[in-house]
């Protein structure tokens, strides 16, 4: 039997995660690397300040799990490090995505002399740990990588600081608190004078969770490294690579020292990194190789993808080379993983988690199941195996708010038995559309999954009969979960609409009309209760005096406009109203000298009254 898995394979490169210190000297990490936009502007605002600046700079690289930092971190420490091929690989990938910074940088080694040697690299993966020792251990390796060796102060005359700072760091004399930030900048000065010094520290954030949770953690040394290459300053390049902001570290900590790092984070120019969906989706193409034998079948199949994608607005799907470079994935699938993975996994880690994993939902393992027939259409997985992946494989977890949505589809297709082969593909469709979006072009619409199986009509009016999906028609969509078909939000939208029209007076007449109200002084000191109506006025309005034979003593208007006047009353020679105006709130009537009439005045009470708290 011939599976895809004898034409397509998946790229070496993909099969372990990156690690900075492991990774440094080898081209094999960059084998493959595609250079997005994101890290295209990390390298030129390094090349920027190492060009236009006889001083350092201070970048902290923020960007979400998985979005591809320690790769990057490889890229910029290959492209400012030594000449030969892991230089060369380095610049020729930038070169791909952007020419001319591939020529500042080679400019800028010129500018630095540093063409034959490149910059002093001190390059470390932080753990929970204080940060003068992963600073120590990125210093280490840039003066091994320097000098081969722990040179003699003859030869660096930082050594002996050094020597003293490594074994403070190894010492388990209680009184010994590690390696100084003294020494450690003496060290970093020491290396700049020979070549610009470039210090990059990837996952960062360990070193801040044990500043959070260690008195003996030195939050200052970041800062005097930062202030070190800053202003007329070394040219000490400092780069922190993690996943939050230095602030959003310390959100549970006190004030103070909050307001500490929040000065730290002012040291650095932070840069968020995180790859759009149409870069995410570029990095496809770089997991698979296919042999010359399906390239024939693979060209015809892109091209009516291509305008079964355009008609359904996903444009950038909608050639035939963009969705080649996605086979073998279905560009469904292609079109839905990006925001699957942002939104429910760690980004480009899950991505290719999938794409390469060892898991038996994995690509890889679905490849070598999918049979090649050669009369039938070429298969692609779609976004049934991504299901297949995501959820009953429970790879991604289900995070955050949207996990009661995760929870919800889950359930609902765990507890359905019965289905055929193309009910099972259209609920595992739709179940994935529902994640990634409940409107726009990517949803559950008739039209999107007729994509997903020929002549759904039947199947999903089954599945419907099983309570198994709903239907919405004002989004035409799909749901796996039970729902109404009423529009809650443009009611509610339109209600308001409606409301907005109304005069006050009506809407609050409507919704919140006035109760009576007791005079409650005058009843407790004269064993009378005297009872007075409410109602809302406005002053441009006749108000009609209350009946002689009414229940009530009197009337309270409540103004609901502007006017600081009383508005109208009928003439028919008995006393006024009382009148509060909106929004006063009324607390206390005087009502002492009120005697028996109509309106519950006496002669003495008698005029435009406005009674406040």
């Amino acid at each position: 039997m011939t599976t895809l898995a004898h034409h397509v394979s998946v790229s070496a490169r993909f099969a372990r995660s990156a690690n900075l210190e492991r990774d440094v000297t080898s081209v094999d990490p960059l084998d493959g690397y595609i250079v997005t936009a994101r890290a295209v502007d990390v390298v030129d605002r390094l090349v920027t300040r190492a060009t236009s600046s006889a001083s350092g700079g201070a970048w902290s690289i923020t960007g979400p799990y998985g979005s591809g930092k320690s790769s990057l971190a490889l890229l910029i420490d290959g492209a400012f490090g030594e000449d030969g091929k892991v230089r060369s690989k380095a610049l020729d990938l930038i070169g791909a995505a952007a020419p001319d910074l591939r020529t500042k940088i080679l400019n800028t080694h010129k500018l630095h002399g540093t063409t034959r040697s490149g910059f002093c690299l001190a390059v470390a993966t932080a753990s929970r740990e204080p940060i003068s020792h992963t600073v120590l251990r990125a210093l280490r390796s840039a003066v091994i990588r320097r000098f081969g060796r722990i040179p003699l102060p003859a030869e660096f005359k930082a050594s002996q600081a050094l020597t003293d700072a490594l074994a403070d760091e190894a010492s388990d004399d209680p009184r010994r608190t590690g390696p100084s930030p003294a020494a450690l900048l003496a060290v970093a000065r020491c290396l700049a004078e020979s070549a610009p010094l470039l210090i990059v520290i990837d996952e960062f954030g360990k070193n801040l969770e044990a500043v959070t949770s260690s008195a003996d953690s030195d939050p200052y040394l970041l800062q005097q490294l930062a202030e070190a290459g800053q202003g007329d300053g070394a040219p000490i390049f400092t780069l922190t690579l993690q996943h939050l902001s230095f602030e959003d570290y310390f959100t549970t900590a006190g004030n103070l020292e909050h307001r500490e790092w929040a000065k730290v984070q002012g040291r650095f120019e932070d840069v968020p990194f995180a790859d759009s969906p149409a870069e995410t989706r570029a990095l496809i193409a770089t997991v698979f190789d296919v042999d010359d034998a399906l390239h024939k079948q693979i060209d015809t199949w892109a091209e009516g993808m291509a305008k079964a994608m355009g008609k359904l607005g996903l444009e950038d799907l909608s050639t035939r080379d963009a969705v080649a470079n996605c086979f073998p994935l279905h560009p469904l699938a292609a079109a839905a993983l990006p925001e699957l993975c942002s939104r429910y996994g760690q980004n480009e880690r899950t991505l290719f988690s999938f794409l390469a994993g060892n898991d038996a939902s994995a690509v890889p393992a679905v490849l070598a199941r999918q049979e090649l027939m050669d009369t039938d259409p070429l298969p692609a997985i779609g976004l049934s195996e991504v299901y297949d992946y995501f959820i009953e494989g429970e790879i991604a977890g289900s995070p955050g708010v949207n996990g009661s949505r995760w929870r919800e589809i889950a359930t609902c297709l765990r507890d359905a038995h019965g289905l055929s082969a193309q009910e099972w593909t259209l609920a595992k469709s739709i179940a994935i559309l529902n994640l990634v979006g409940a409107s726009g072009t990517i949803r559950a619409s008739k039209t999107l999954l007729g994509q997903v199986a020929k002549r759904p009509a039947a199947t999903l009016r089954k599945l419907e009969q099983r309570g198994l999906i709903t239907y919405r028609a004002f989004a035409d969509e799909y749901r796996i979960w039970r729902g109404s078909d009423l529009d809650v939000r443009s009611l509610v939208e339109g209600a308001a609409v409606t409301l907005a029209k109304l005069p006050l007076i009506e809407v609050l007449s409507r919704f919140d009309p006035p109760t009576p109200v007791i005079a409650a002084r005058h009843s407790a000191e004269h064993d009378t209760l005297r009872v007075f109506a409410r109602c809302y006025a406005t002053t441009s309005e006749v108000v009609k005096p209350l009946s002689p034979f009414s229940e009530v003593d009197g009337q309270l208007l409540l103004l609901v406009d502007s006017e600081s006047h009383c508005p109208t009353i009928a003439e028919t020679g008995l006393s006024k109203p009382i009148v509060a105006a909106l929004p006063t709130a009324i607390a206390a009537l005087d009502t002492t000298a009120l005697g028996r009439s109509p309106w519950g005045v006496s002669a003495r009470a008698k005029g435009r009254r406005l009674v406040s708290a």
